[in-house]
């Protein structure tokens, strides 16, 4: 039957990780929190930004909402998907009704991130308040267990009023006992139009008919490994902005710097995190200004700002999308679709032999508030961002390097200018100007000295001696 086989088609799998809010309740999701109106087309897609919505309200603390139209749908269908109001609202529209292959959907997806695991025994039915019903339109509900064995709920053209899906009419999809109702990884539910036909469904509260407690925590094997994502990534369309990643000595603490723009004017970001199910978050990443560069830096003159959050969620080794979302007044929430400068083969282990233990963060403990950030690359290729001031106001400079021995030459060390932050972004008005060279010499694994022969007048040459922020045994 064809509408049941396009619900399985708008099903598509979003994996995401979040901290779960995960209360004894019987109601699912009560559409309190606002999500749209988003509308798409045949083949398209909303963007995971567009999809994702977080609330307390919401069973999980998180709901996915995915409108979605058939690529084969006559050209100008459309699904459009609106939560607001404590209304769920799903209209599906096509120009004429002559083509087959017309089918659009409304699918809303709630899942129990790295929290415990949905326990539904204590219930045995879902229950939808239909408001109103335009057209032929169809209903599904799919589970999901921490076995990844999946069960469907299926109904046909619904009607106004209170229907259900009963547990025990649920279909098993993967196996002949199906989900395990005490182990529910994740659950969606799918509004389809029916045979080809176009229309409407308002609906209201998704509930229960008895109460969802916490299962316990069923720990994901995550396929994202630690080694594997440490490295310097920008966005293609985005050149001139970038971060670079590195993964501590302890094994635990990854780094992230983010160089960014204000008004033309460079600014850094700095902040520490840690990997869980293939995402790491950085509850505080740190802004800086006041100090002076070289010889007039002083570390009281530094000034620490809380800028906001970052979220780093890998699809694989190679590619992220970062979340940023500040709390200084003057920058946007953005997501940036961020990819590895240098890609490598996921599963071979990331940078091996004795590059790996020269990553890392690095300061003058004597020089708190600037430092570097030290990254290799496969293949031996080295990536260094140096972090500083000038005139008490935030500068980088970037470059490539390689190694002779114990000495990395970056050789062609530029400096940045010119654009803005998030949205005000364009990659053409990035200045780059040769900054000079840095020679780093290094002792052991832990620390070197830095040589600066800058080539511009305002920045003097130096010698610095720094160490890792988190040291760990050289071999």
């Amino acid at each position: 039957m064809k509408p049941a086989a396009y619900t399985f088609k708008v099903l598509i799998p979003v994996l995401l990780s979040v901290a779960s809010i995960v209360a004894s309740a019987d109601v699912i999701d009560p559409f309190t929190a606002p999500q749209g109106p988003v509308t798409v087309g045949p083949g398209e897609e909303v963007t995971e930004e567009e999809a994702t919505i977080y609330s307390s309200s919401v069973l999980g603390g998180f709901r996915v909402a995915l409108p979605q139209v058939d690529e084969l749908s006559q050209s100008g269908s459309t699904a459009t998907m609106e939560i607001a109001g404590g209304a769920f609202d799903c209209l599906v529209d096509f120009p004429s009704l002559g083509n087959p292959d017309n089918y659009g959907a409304c699918a809303s997806g709630y899942f129990r991130g790295d929290g415990p695991v949905f326990d539904l025994t204590g219930s045995s039915r879902f229950l939808f308040d239909i408001q109103s019903v335009e057209g032929s339109m169809d209903l599904a509900v799919l589970l999901l267990d921490t076995n990844e064995e999946a069960s469907l709920g299926f109904l046909e053209n619904v009607m106004p009023g209170q229907v259900s899906i009963s547990f025990d009419e649920l279909l098993p999809l993967t196996s002949f006992d199906g989900t395990d109702l005490s182990l529910i990884e994740s659950f969606v539910f799918v509004v389809a139009n029916g045979e080809g036909q176009e229309g409407r469904v308002v609906l209201t509260e998704f509930s229960t008919d008895g109460a969802i407690t916490d299962g316990p925590v069923v720990t994901v094997e995550d396929e994202i490994v630690a080694e594997e994502v440490p490295g310097t990534y920008f966005n293609p369309g985005r050149d001139g902005e970038g971060c670079q990643l590195t993964l501590e000595r302890d094994q635990v603490n990854f780094i992230l710097t983010c160089y960014f723009y204000d008004d033309g004017k460079q600014i850094w970001l700095i902040g520490v995190g840690q990997l869980v199910n293939g995402q790491v978050v950085f509850g505080e990443m740190t802004v800086t200004n006041g100090a002076q560069f070289g010889n007039a830096f002083d570390p009281e003159d530094v000034v620490r700002t809380n800028w906001g959050s970052a979220t780093m969620t890998w699809s694989d080794c190679n590619n992220a999308d970062l979340e940023l979302k500040p709390i200084v007044p003057g920058y946007e929430e953005t997501t940036l679709d961020l990819t590895r400068i240098v890609p490598t083969t996921c599963g071979s282990g990331g940078a091996q032999g004795d590059s790996l233990p020269w990553m890392g963060a690095y300061f003058d403990p004597n020089r708190d508030g600037e430092g570097f950030h030290f990254g290799v690359e496969v293949g031996e290729i080295y990536v260094m961002t140096w972090y500083t001031y000038l005139s008490g106001r935030q500068v980088w400079m970037i470059g490539t390097g390689d190694r002779e021995g114990q000495r990395v030459v970056f050789g062609d060390v530029v400096i940045t200018s010119g654009a803005g932050f998030g949205s005000q972004f364009d990659p053409a008005d990035v200045v780059r100007v040769p900054f000079g060279e840095i020679i780093v010499d290094f002792t052991d694994c832990n620390s070197f000295t830095a040589m600066i022969n800058s080539q511009l007048p305002e920045f003097q040459n130096l010698v610095l001696d720094v160490t890792k922020i988190v040291p760990g045994a050289c071999p």
